[in-house]
């Protein structure tokens, strides 16, 4: 059986920067795992249920997924007769709190998995943090952090009342392992030692938080908000209550904007950093469009998608200088396509993806299986494709990992398809290649 094209209705994505995986996660419970062409495995989870979280345990071909079903699952990549498998090895579900109703408390908002990939932390709907050792998924013995010891260090003048709401976001501190950053739905920032188990800062923002990025250096925090806007954070140990960040900004502004539901902050060797977020866009005149934002000096570039963006990542060279970020490529996950942006080429252009060919883009009304290809027409196939879709070289696609092992195939085979719009589209099943011409 071979699977060909883009999966259906995608809600995760995971990239291992050590392995150069990525993965792919959809509602029906699928995960796939892509690398360099030819590089793939499949997985299915037992319980139907949505996958709405993913993280790779980097550089261990493992991979950690979270259902809407609130159930947390631990795949590996398994040798098993000269070929490799993706199977599940472990699976935990989070108790609810002693009292209190689980669907509120214990329901998981997010996942921080630390660098060692030694110990998961789970934040939840309800406020806690909880902490489970890997690869067993355990509970971690030193217990759980409530909201409660968090409220204990807060201003007076903060709390007025009022619960800090969910847990949104959880970043490891770039520079100390040991320190996690802790952002609750109403906007506080928590800085938190796992080791002595106390608050070394606090953030004291007042706009609901939508996501929240460090700056490698660790000097500097980025979070941003439902209204539109973003912050800078300075990171001063002399003052542990920050009031007001360095800087706020609302790109699209002043008019009421979207959400920007995910940031990113990269560091460049030129010096500007690269801002990229999505969303934040006009509610009035673009509230209906999809769009991911890069901003870097006086360049502000929005790309316009046709389809919902489920998640993003950066790519940088492994053998990069650890003192700055500079991303090579730019990977988006949409509704209906994966997009790849090529960062190191002036006006970021997009690069041709090998495989994930969208199919579905317009309904397809018929299909026909052709073995056995004759070798003269299979190379006209590719010359046509090559025409229509010029080849970029071969360094340039960045989901590099893995070593196709497969033997060659002993006959070449296509699969064509009708569509909607009277298009008609060859995919070379063994090659991972989409063609496309007009009836």
């Amino acid at each position: 059986m071979v699977e060909h094209g883009f999966p259906s209705q995608p809600s995760a994505l995971a990239y291992d920067h050590m392995l150069q995986l990525m993965a792919i996660g959809t509602k029906s419970g699928a995960v796939r795992v892509y690398g360099k062409p030819g590089v793939e495995f499949t997985g299915m989870h037992k319980e139907t249920a949505a996958v709405t979280q993913m993280h790779f345990l980097h550089g261990q071909g493992r991979l950690l997924s979270l259902l809407d079903d609130n159930t947390l699952h631990l795949w590996e990549v398994r040798q098993s007769e000269n070929h490799s498998l993706l199977e599940e090895s472990h699976r935990f579900v989070l108790p609810g709190r002693p009292g209190i109703n689980a669907t509120s408390s214990a329901r998981v908002t997010v996942l921080l998995l630390k660098s060692s990939c030694d110990l998961l932390c789970v934040g939840t709907e309800g406020g806690g943090v909880h902490f489970l050792e890997l690869p067993l998924l355990q509970p971690l013995g030193t217990g759980s952090l409530f909201h409660e010891e968090i409220m204990q260090s807060v201003p007076e003048d903060y709390r007025c009342g009022k619960s800090l709401g969910p847990v949104e976001s959880l970043q490891e501190h770039p520079q100390c392992t040991g320190k996690i950053l802790i952002g609750y739905s109403r906007g506080l920032l928590v800085l938190w030692d796992l080791h002595t188990r106390r608050v070394d800062s606090l953030f004291l923002g007042n706009q609901q938080l939508e996501s929240v990025c460090w700056e490698s250096s660790g000097k500097l925090l980025v979070s941003s908000h439902s209204d539109g806007s973003y912050a800078v954070w300075a990171v001063d140990d002399s003052n542990p209550c920050t009031q007001q960040p360095v800087n706020s900004v609302a790109p699209y502004g002043p008019l009421p904007c979207k959400a920007i539901s995910k940031i990113l902050w990269r560091r460049t060797q030129s010096g500007a950093p690269l801002v990229l977020f999505s969303g934040g866009m006009p509610r009035a005149s673009y509230g209906d469009r999809h769009c991911v934002t890069l901003l870097q000096e006086n360049t502000q570039v929005a790309l316009d998608f046709t389809s919902r963006v489920i998640d993003f990542f950066t790519v940088r060279h492994t053998d990069s200088d650890k003192n700055f970020d500079d991303p090579t490529a730019l990977v988006v996950l949409l509704e209906e396509e994966l997009v790849v942006i090529d960062l190191q080429t002036t006006g970021w252009p997009t690069i041709p993806c090998p495989y994930l060919a969208s199919l579905h883009s317009s309904a397809i009304t018929c299909s026909y299986h052709i073995s056995n290809v004759p070798s003269k027409l299979w190379e006209r196939v590719i010359r046509a494709g090559q025409l229509q879709c010029p080849t970029q070289p071969e360094g340039k696609w960045p989901i590099s990992g893995g070593n196709n092992l497969a033997a060659g195939p002993q006959q070449k085979e296509l699969l064509l398809t009708g569509h909607e719009d009277g298009t008609i589209r060859s995919g070379m099943l063994h090659r991972c290649l989409s063609n496309s011409c007009t009836r």
